[in-house]
């Protein structure tokens, strides 16, 4: 019953620009300054080192997995490369 009334009433659509201009401008919050950005601590060099390792191991692995798709599909029959043309014409 409430429901069909806000609905009725149009409440629902007259009060949500309101709602949100409310929300948008009137919201009591701190604003942001230089100081509220996270700080780096610890070697920079360590941390650089350990994900270049991740990075590189990720990388091994998808030309690995590209690799033997490649030499899967090839010596499947299912492709043919084309690395010459075909010896005659028949």
């Amino acid at each position: 019953m409430l429901v069909k009334h806000i609905v009725k009433q149009g409440l629902l659509l007259r009060n949500a620009g309101a709602m949100s201009r409310a929300a948008y401008h009137g919201g009591h919050h701190k604003h942001s300054t230089m100081d509220d950005l996270p700080v780096p601590a610890g070697d920079w060099q360590e941390q650089y080192s350990r994900n270049n390792t991740k990075y590189n191991a990720t990388l091994l692995t998808g030309i690995l997995i590209l690799a033997g798709t490649i030499g899967f599909v090839k010596s499947s029959g299912l492709i043919h490369l084309n690395y010459s043309p075909p010896s005659s014409l028949d």
